[in-house]
C-alpha cells in the first residue's frame, strides 16, 4: 500500500516513510483495518458557535422584557444588560442549548511520574462507558446536533475501547451529531489507535507539545517521552493520509513555563516544518499542529514565570512568532491582505480578551498565577450553555470550578444534566467573582466578554429605535 505524503516537507516526509515502513504499521495494513475505517467510519459531529448560543438564547427569554423597559425610558445600560442577561431558574421551560461539554473520564495516566504541571487531581473513577454514553443521549436527544464534548484525563486513551472502540464513547457522539475531540499525551496512539479513532468520527485531538528540545520536553513531561509522544503525533498523519480524511484536526497544547518560555519561537519552527505544507485557509489542516498558549496552572509555583518573563513574552517573543508565520505564508506566495492571522482562543492568552489595566497589570496577575482575574465579565453568561464533569461523576458549571473542585451542581450517577444546571442556576449571581473564577480560562472569557459586547449593542439599537 502506498500513501501520498508529497504535502509536507522533504525532512518529514522521509520520517513519516520511515515509521511507515516499521512492522507496527505494515502488520496493521496488513490487517485489512484500513479497508475496514475507509468503508465504515463515521463522520465527525458538527459544532455550533459557541457566542451565538448564548446571545440567542438570553434574548429570546429576557428580549421582550429589556425592550418595554427601554420603551418606558430605561436608558441606564449596565441595569439593561442585567434584565437581559438573566438566566431564569425554570429556563422559562425550555431545555438550554449546550455548546461545550468536558468530560475528565478518569484520573489515571500512563505516565508516571506525571507531567511536571500536571494539576488534575486524583479522583475515584466512579463513572462508566455507559454512565458517559447515557450523558451523551440526553444532550442529543434535547438538540441533535451541534454540542462539541471535550475527553481529558488523566489519559483518556488509557480506557482503551471504551474511548476509540465501535461500541466507545466518542463514536457514540459522532453518531448523534456531536463533534469530539480527544485530550491526549499521545504516547498510546499506535497505528491501530489512530486508525480506529478515525474509524470512531474523531473530530479534533489536542496534544500536549511544549518545545521542540528533547531535553526540556522531558523535564516537563516527568520522563523520557518525547519520541513516543512525537511518533503519536505522526502515527495520525499517516493515518489520516492512507484513509484519504481531512479528521482529526490536531492541536498542540504548549504550556508556557519557566523552562519553555523563550524558546517558543523554536517550538513554533518545528510546527511549521511538520504540518501539512497548505496555505489553503480552507483546508482542514491549515492549522493543523498549531500551538495554544496556556500558561502554566496557578499551583505550580516553581514552574510560572515571573511577570518580566511574561512581558517579554508579549511584547518580543510573540511578535517574532507572528512574524515566522507571515513569512512563511509570504514564502507560498500569499499576498499581504490575505495572509491569515495566528488562531484561536488560546492561541494568545493575553491579546485574545480585554484585561484591566492593560499589559502591566495582567503580567503581574499572571506571575501569581490568576490569569483571568482582570478579564472578568460583569456576568457569567455562559455557565448555563456548557457543563464539566469529573471521573466521580460530579457536574460543575465551567473547566476551572472542576479543576479545583468547587461549587458542584450535582452528581450525574444521581440525577440528569440538565436538572443539575437548571438547580445551578439560583447560584449564578455570585459569578464571576476575583475568588472563584481567577483561574477561568481563556475560551469562557472571551465568550463571555463577546457576549457582553454582542448583548451591548443590541441595547443600543433598541434605545435608538425607541429614541426613534
Amino acid at each position: 500500500m502506498k500513501v501520498d505524503l508529497s504535502h509536507y516537507t522533504a525532512e518529514h516526509r522521509r520520517e513519516l516513510e520511515a515509521l511507515f515502513e516499521r512492522d507496527s504499521w505494515q502488520q496493521t495494513v496488513q490487517s485489512g483495518l484500513v479497508e475496514t475505517v475507509r468503508e465504515e467510519k463515521a463522520d465527525p459531529g458538527s459544532t455550533i458557535d459557541y457566542i451565538e448560543t448564548v446571545v440567542h438564547q438570553l434574548l429570546d427569554i429576557n428580549g421582550g422584557r429589556a425592550r418595554h423597559l427601554i420603551a418606558e425610558g430605561k436608558r441606564e445600560q449596565a441595569d439593561l444588560l442585567d434584565e437581559l442577561s438573566r438566566w431564569p431558574e425554570e429556563m422559562g421551560g425550555k431545555t438550554p442549548v449546550l455548546s461545550y461539554i468536558g468530560f475528565n473520564v478518569t484520573a489515571e495516566c500512563n505516565f508516571n511520574p506525571k507531567c511536571a504541571y500536571c494539576n488534575q487531581p486524583k479522583v475515584a473513577s466512579l463513572v462508566g462507558s455507559d454512565q458517559w454514553k447515557a450523558v451523551i443521549e440526553e444532550i442529543s436527544e434535547s438538540h441533535p446536533d451541534g454540542t462539541y464534548i471535550y475527553i481529558t484525563g488523566g489519559e483518556p486513551l488509557c480506557l482503551g475501547e471504551d474511548i476509540w472502540g465501535d461500541d466507545g464513547i466518542v463514536r457514540h457522539a459522532a453518531e448523534r451529531g456531536i463533534a469530539v475531540n480527544v485530550n491526549t499525551n499521545a504516547s498510546l496512539l499506535t497505528p491501530k489507535v489512530a486508525l480506529r479513532l478515525i474509524k470512531a468520527g474523531l473530530s479534533k485531538l489536542h496534544i500536549s507539545l511544549d518545545s521542540a528540545d528533547p531535553d526540556t520536553q522531558n523535564y516537563l513531561f516527568g520522563g523520557k517521552r518525547f519520541s513516543s509522544v512525537l511518533e503519536g503525533i505522526y502515527n495520525v498523519q499517516l493515518a489520516r493520509d492512507v484513509t484519504g480524511v481531512s479528521y482529526p484536526v490536531i492541536h498542540t497544547n504548549c504550556v508556557l513555563t519557566a523552562r519553555n518560555l523563550a524558546a517558543f519561537p523554536e517550538l513554533f519552527a518545528f510546527i511549521l516544518e511538520k504540518h501539512k505544507q497548505t496555505v489553503d485557509s480552507e483546508d482542514p489542516f491549515y492549522n493543523d499542529l498549531f500551538p495554544h498558549v496556556i500558561p502554566v496552572g496557578g499551583s505550580n509555583d516553581g514552574l510560572r514565570p515571573a511577570a518580566d518573563d511574561f512581558k517579554r513574552f508579549y511584547e518580543i517573543i510573540w511578535p517574532r512568532v507572528t512574524a515566522m508565520w507571515d513569512n512563511y505564508q509570504a514564502d507560498q506566495g500569499v499576498p499581504k491582505g490575505k495572509r491569515g492571522i495566528l488562531f484561536g482562543y488560546f492561541s494568545n492568552p493575553f491579546l485574545r480578551v480585554q484585561h484591566e489595566n492593560g499589559l502591566d497589570a495582567y503580567t503581574m496577575a499572571s506571575e501569581k498565577g490568576r490569569y483571568g482575574e482582570l478579564a472578568l465579565a460583569r456576568h457569567c453568561y455562559v455557565a448555563p450553555t456548557q457543563a464539566c464533569f469529573t471521573p466521580d461523576g460530579n457536574q460543575y458549571r465551567c473547566g476551572s470550578h472542576a479543576i479545583r473542585r468547587i461549587h458542584a451542581l450535582g452528581n450525574i450517577r444521581e440525577r440528569g444534566i440538565f436538572e443539575n444546571i437548571r438547580d445551578g442556576i439560583a447560584g449564578l449571581g455570585r459569578f464571576p467573582n476575583p475568588d472563584d473564577c481567577y483561574g477561568c480560562a481563556l475560551a469562557t472569557l472571551y465568550i463571555n466578554q463577546s457576549v457582553e459586547s454582542q448583548l451591548l449593542k443590541k441595547i443600543e439599537s433598541w434605545q435608538k429605535g425607541a429614541d426613534g
